[in-house]
């Protein structure tokens, strides 16, 4: 079996995105874009700034995964949900929290999880998953 080794620089300067939803907003057309981009995708303006987003949305369809990576075999089975962020995006995440109430249209938020542990020199990198969100309406 391989070792996952986590690069303390590379988490470090990815921290913004792995940490946050942040997208890009052209200021000429309106646009948003997930991840992120310099250039907008559909007028070609590079007036674009960064917005984050809520990390609130409804998930729209999900499958569950029993085949595990390198240093996730403990996660199994993981779920990856396809979500519909409130502000119109659309994007693929993993699940966490995951129980039998799990169904197409619930209301889900962005919250931090545990990624991955190195279990060469003990670092543990975090990132964003999606959980089911208690009493909230489907919108």
């Amino acid at each position: 079996m391989r070792k996952v080794k986590i690069f303390p620089p590379q988490v470090w300067r990815n921290k913004e995105t792995m940490y946050r939803l942040i997208a890009a907003k052209c200021t000429s057309c309106g646009n948003v874009m997930f991840p992120a981009r310099d250039v907008c995708n559909k007028c070609g303006s590079t007036k674009v700034t960064k917005v984050r987003l809520s990390g609130k949305g409804t998930l729209i369809s999900y499958t569950v995964n029993y085949q595990s990576l390198p240093g996730m075999e403990k996660v199994q089975p993981s779920y990856i949900g396809l979500i519909k962020l409130d502000e119109g995006i659309e994007i693929v995440a993993p699940l966490t929290d995951v129980d039998e109430n799990l169904r197409e249209g619930a209301r889900v938020e962005a919250t931090i999880r545990r990624i991955r542990a190195d279990s060469t020199n003990g670092l543990i990198e975090y990132g964003v998953k999606f959980r089911l969100v208690e009493n909230e309406p489907n919108r």
